[in-house]
């Protein structure tokens, strides 16, 4: 009969285990989408247009137009090949046995495509920071949860594996976590500051969309006073987030990201899809890292367990 700390252990495991695997599949799902609106934006959207990567290669480099394109375009490629790869090889991971083959080759197909997403998603940071006329800055804490997200499932990779020892499958898990956290108060600070500073774009979706929902003849006056009050609160979650680890912060960092990333759709009309999906991640990463500390706090273990249970998983206090 198991003696009450091996039952502790054991229940500890499987908590973490269904944590990491919610992460997992959660991180698929955004960075997919993520990729779907790459592909949106510079391949086959009705506004399409050239990254900044070109732009840079062509204007800046003033390499040929051909190869810079041609560059371009392979990224966007590889970018939406890899993006639907991961739903594959996570789908894969799930259903397949631990010991087939096929599982073997898709864990080898798993990383690469990850690290490409990771990759390319900072170049066209990086790339965005050279060429933005303003706030170029802030480009790359902006980004930050685009190219974080697949590093942080690149770690869970290590995580899933069966062998391995709960104490060494939480370190990924948690330094993933902290990756994710300092992501998204990343960019939540570089939105936050850019509102405060009355970005003109950001006033624009505010007006436009007025004008084409609720109609509430807003000025632009009133626009620039919401900016200034969003930019604030922007800043303060961002701080929250890193400093409490609060449940409720990270799932209204997650609404308000997912609402902000609408706005695109709500202020140009629905041909401006790709513009909302490649900012999924704005709230996608918040609502994974909640749906994270919610599992490992969903259910107490079958005996007396630690007080600090959830602690030792996460490594630091969550409210």
């Amino acid at each position: 009969m198991p003696s009450l700390e091996q039952s502790e252990s054991s229940e500890r495991s499987a908590i973490q285990r269904s944590a990491i695997r919610r992460l997992d599949g959660g991180l698929r799902a955004v960075i997919a989408m993520e990729c779907f609106g790459v592909g949106g934006r510079y391949l086959f959207g009705s506004f399409e247009t050239e990254s900044d990567i070109y732009g840079w290669l062509y204007f800046d480099c003033q390499w040929p137009e051909g190869l810079a394109q041609g560059i371009d375009t392979f990224g966007a490629i590889l970018t939406l090949a890899t993006g639907l790869l991961l739903c594959l090889t996570g789908w894969a991971k799930r259903w397949q046995s631990s010991q087939s083959s096929w599982t073997g080759l898709v864990r080898n197909l798993d990383g690469p495509a990850a690290a490409w997403i990771a990759a390319w998603m900072l170049l066209l940071a990086m790339a965005h920071m050279m060429r933005a006329a303003v706030y170029a800055e802030i480009s790359l804490a902006e980004h930050a949860v685009r190219y974080v997200a697949p590093v942080a499932l690149l770690l869970l990779g290590r995580g899933l594996v069966p062998d391995v020892a709960a104490e060494r499958r939480s370190t990924p898990s948690k330094l993933a976590i902290r990756l994710l956290l300092v992501a998204t108060s990343a960019t939540f600070a570089a939105h936050g500051y850019k509102a405060m500073e009355h970005y003109g774009p950001f006033t624009d979706l505010i007006l436009l969309s007025d004008l084409q929902w609720p109609q509430w003849n807003l000025t632009q006056e009133t626009a620039e006073r919401l900016l200034t009050t969003i930019g604030v609160v922007d800043l303060v979650v961002a701080f929250l987030l890193l400093a409490s680890q609060s449940r409720a912060v990270a799932l209204y960092m997650a609404a308000w990201g997912f609402m902000t990333a609408a706005s695109r759709i709500t202020a140009l009309g629905v041909d401006a899809w790709p513009e909302t999906v490649v900012r999924i991640a704005n709230g996608g990463v918040p609502l994974v890292i909640a749906v994270y500390w919610l599992t490992l706090q969903k259910r107490p273990p079958p005996t007396t367990a630690p007080a600090n249970l959830t602690s030792e998983l996460l490594g630091d206090d969550v409210e």
